[in-house]
Parts: C-alpha cells; structure tokens; sequence
C-alpha cells in the first residue's frame, strides 16, 4: 500500500509517517520509482509507536524497542517500561514538592480566612474590615 493508504488506515498524517521513517522506525519498500510501499504489518507497527510515543518514549527509544516487540522480547520491554515509570514517579515527587512549596507560599502571603463551615456546609459570614472577604465565596455555594 502506498503512504497516503497507510495514513489513512492507521490515522496518521503523511507527514508523521515520513518522520517514522527518518527516524528509522519504519522501513518500507520501494517501487521502481521510488515510491514508499508499506506491507500490511506496517499499520500494526504505525500503532505501535504511536502507543509508545503516548507513553513518554522518544524515537530513538522506541527504534530500540520494536525489534523486542517483532521479536518476542517482552523482557527488555519490562525494563523499558519499569525504567519509564521510575523515571515518572521520580517526576511526580519533584512536582509535588514543587506543589507543597507554592502552597506554603500562598499561606504564608495570603492566610485563608472568612470561610467557616457549619454543619458540613459553608456558612454565610458578615464581612467586616476585620475580616477580609474570602476570595473561594462565590465558587463554594
């Protein structure tokens, strides 16, 4: 099949396929006259690293990987995956503290204050110059 049929059966622009290929993650035929030619197993392998792009790898990962696929090699995937994972979880630590610090910033520089709850629902306050109007009234009600 040509490139336009490929990107059309597997949902993918042209353009991304030709990337592919660059990349050295797809190889396909060519014709006499230079034209790409795809197998059917292509458009398995056009899903494939997309699902792998999804994931987080980059290309030259994923061009690592899919000889593992093609091959049956589902442990060097395993480690590919856990590797992916820990390196996210590593990520997700670095934000939340990043998260907790921001929040410790906002207290300390705007101290909540006039939200009261009353029987598991906010309770209308009077706002006085002692107390300044809370900013999350409108959206709580």
């Amino acid at each position: 099949m040509r490139i336009g049929e490929l990107a059309t059966l597997s949902g993918v622009s042209v353009r991304a396929l030709r990337y592919y290929e660059e990349q050295g993650l797809l190889a396909p035929a060519r014709s006499a006259s230079g034209q790409r030619i795809f197998g059917e197993g292509d458009r398995a392998e056009v899903l494939r690293i997309r699902a792998l792009l999804a994931a987080g790898f980059c290309s030259s990962v994923i061009r690592g990987l899919l000889p593992a696929y093609r091959d049956g090699g589902t442990e060097r995937i395993r480690s590919a995956i856990a590797a992916a994972r820990a390196r996210l979880e590593t990520e997700r630590r670095a934000i939340d503290a990043e998260l907790d610090a921001l929040a410790g910033l906002e207290r300390e520089l705007a101290p909540d204050v006039g939200v009261r709850v009353h029987a598991g629902r906010h309770a209308a306050i009077e706002c006085s110059e002692a107390v300044a109007p809370d900013h999350r009234d409108r959206r709580l009600r």
